[in-house]
């Protein structure tokens, strides 16, 4: 048995690195059919989550456990090598009319979809899933806009198992674009170039009162940005910067809060934004280029709102400044770590800026980056960093790759059902009403449909039901777009299912509840940006925005983050009345109404009241 136990979990190692091996050779050399192609980065997958999570010693392994693990792979790797076999004839000849062999290899491929997508990202991933099958067997007996014509076991099976479900544009974007730039990064950990995002966070802010948390907040919007998954953010910044918060006086909650909403800073910054931007140009057309010059200001906006937040709270602490023990000095690795940056992130802007595809874009920079390290003894990876860079990278892509996979079965149920454009209308019917309102119930579903799932997951799934019903009310595709992904971002803060909350939690040994309430008050200004936006979208610079516009309602947008940061912190150059805070939230809010004179007068009633505030601090000081 141990022998057994250890041969399972070396061939999900090999596994992870087959997967990764599969998708570079076939993006340099040629893809096969689609569906073939996914299918197998599919199996690969499922064998290695399978493999990797199976126990090592047989004195916790169950024989339970054992025949699991073996069916599951069993049945991973027979409905692959079917479906391979058949793909042809059953494209050609069989779709919409499937045999029993099809059948059968539909239900076995579904069914362990759904089982290693539980084993990456637990039950409420399963849930959701197992609720939308049910939804396509017995949706024809509720009422309402629920209800649906009836589907054959056979119909829900090939819906599922298809192009349309677990095959589509969820797992197409994982396998086609995000694994790439998971690779990307694993290449920036293990030649230390990432490592330089703490060190030059420290740098930027030594001597200041909130250094400690505005570490966090560069850090993260920096690592994050190439990594994808906020809790994996958390994970690699959080051990540095939330015991370097705690010491220097922050609350364990408070430094927790502070990572945990930083780390969701990166995958709304370009250039990569967690590959957000690649997924987003690849469903809808718009090129890359112009989704990065349209979340640049949103998100500065953001990473101001915490930048101000966590200054405020340390002034209102009295936290003392970061030392110079605490600040690396500058030497010839960061110096080397520098220039792999600027050369790995040069190649890939360039080639993005020059239209070339992002999976492509990515590769090159990878292997540019890796060429240069390989230059100097500091930077160079040994011969195990090679195998480990691809088993690395493997294991990272498998959350994102599985539950991406199972989406594609909720995204079936909703467009073969027709929910998706009855609940379109429904939201539209709301908006012809109130837009307002309109928006908050798609900004629910992003957040409630995003809990617990990876980014690109929340957002793919989220946009088919409620993008079209934004795009309808008037809004802009793009906007749209990036409405619903900066709440799908946000539900990795948002309790009861905060996965980056929970990370942040563990490392700052507090609970993960207050933690979550913490964080929710840390980033509510991004909470609100994307409604904002909707009313001004001038914050999203694209061709055809009003510059005029933009320069005009900047400085108000900017003294709103001010006036609603320490409102709800409650210090400003000093401790703040209860009235005060009341006063600068008012303020901000009527910042964000679709008014100029309202906009203008708020912006200005607030400056002046912080030069007062700030003359009578000067006096008292």
């Amino acid at each position: 048995m141990p022998k057994l136990d250890k041969t399972i979990h070396t061939l999900g190692v090999y596994a992870s690195a087959t997967l990764i091996l599969f998708i570079i050779l076939t993006q340099i050399f040629g893809r096969f059919p689609s569906q073939v192609q996914y299918g197998t980065a599919l199996m690969l997958a499922i064998v290695a989550i399978t493999a990797r999570s199976h126990p090592k010693s047989s004195a916790i392994t169950s024989h339970r456990t054992m025949l699991a693990n073996m069916l599951l792979i069993l049945g991973a790797v027979l409905s692959w090598a079917y479906f391979t076999h058949q793909y042809d004839v059953i494209a050609n000849y069989r779709e919409g009319l499937p045999n029993s062999m099809d059948l059968w290899c539909y239900a076995i491929g579904t069914l362990v979809v759904i089982w290693a997508a539980h084993r990456a990202e637990g039950w409420f991933l399963t849930s959701v899933v197992l609720l939308a099958v049910a939804y396509l067997a017995f949706g024809h007996l509720l009422p309402g806009i629920f209800h649906h014509r009836p589907f054959s076991i056979a119909r829900i099976l090939e819906v599922s198992y298809s192009y349309r479900g677990i095959f589509g544009v969820a797992l197409a974007s994982v396998v086609d674009i995000v694994v790439v730039f998971v690779v990307l990064g694993t290449a920036l950990r293990l030649t230390g170039a990432g490592d330089l995002f703490n060190d030059l966070a420290l740098l930027l802010t030594r001597g200041r009162r909130s250094g400690p948390a505005q570490t966090a907040i560069i850090a993260s919007a920096f690592f994050g940005s190439i990594n994808g998954s906020a809790p994996a953010n958390v994970a690699a910044t959080g051990v540095l910067t939330i015991p370097m918060m705690k010491r220097s006086g922050f609350s364990a909650r408070f430094a927790g809060g502070v990572e945990a909403t930083a780390s969701c800073v990166g995958q709304i910054m370009p250039p990569v934004m967690g590959v957000g931007a690649f997924i987003m140009s690849d469903i809808t057309g718009i090129p890359y280029v112009t989704i990065m010059i349209a979340a640049i200001l949103p998100a500065l906006l953001y990473i101001l709102s915490l930048s101000v937040t966590v200054a405020l709270e340390a002034g209102r602490m009295q936290i003392p400044p970061l030392s110079d023990e605490d600040t690396p000095p500058w030497n010839r690795t960061m110096t080397l770590r520098a220039g792999l940056l600027i050369v790995g992130f040069g190649t890939l802007l360039t080639l993005l800026i020059s239209g070339y595809p992002a999976p492509f874009s990515g590769l090159v920079a990878t292997g540019v980056l890796l060429l240069a390290a390989s230059m100097f003894p500091e930077t160079r990876l040994k011969p195990a960093n090679w195998l480990s860079m691809l088993t690395d990278s493997g294991r990272d892509s498998l959350s994102v790759l599985l539950s991406c996979a199972a989406i594609g079965i909720v995204i079936a149920a909703i467009s073969s059902t027709g929910f998706g454009i009855k609940l379109n209308q429904e939201i539209t019917v709301l908006g012809h009403s109130s837009l307002l309102l309109a928006l908050f119930m798609a900004a629910i579903c992003a957040i409630v449909l995003g809990m617990g799932l990876p980014t690109a997951a929340s957002y793919l799934m989220v946009i088919f039901v409620a993008g079209p019903a934004l795009m309808d009310l008037g809004v802009d595709k793009l906007t749209a777009h990036m409405f619903v992904f900066y709440y799908a971002v946000l539900s990795a803060i948002t309790p009861p299912v905060a996965l980056a909350v929970f990370a942040a939690a563990a490392i700052a040994k507090t609970n993960p509840m207050g933690l979550a309430v913490t964080a929710v008050r840390i980033a509510a200004v991004g909470f609100f940006l994307p409604l904002i936006w909707i009313y001004h979208p001038e914050l999203l610079v694209q061709p055809g925005s009003d510059l005029n516009a933009l320069f005009l309602y900047l400085p108000a947008a900017l003294a709103a983050i001010v006036a609603f940061s320490a409102a709800q912190i409650g210090f400003l150059f000093r401790p703040l009345l209860v009235v005060e805070r009341i006063f600068l939230a008012a303020g901000a809010l009527l910042i964000a109404v679709p008014s100029n004179v309202l906009n203008g007068g708020a912006a200005i009633g607030l400056i002046v009241y912080f030069l007062w505030i700030f003359k009578g601090s000067k006096q008292r000081g």
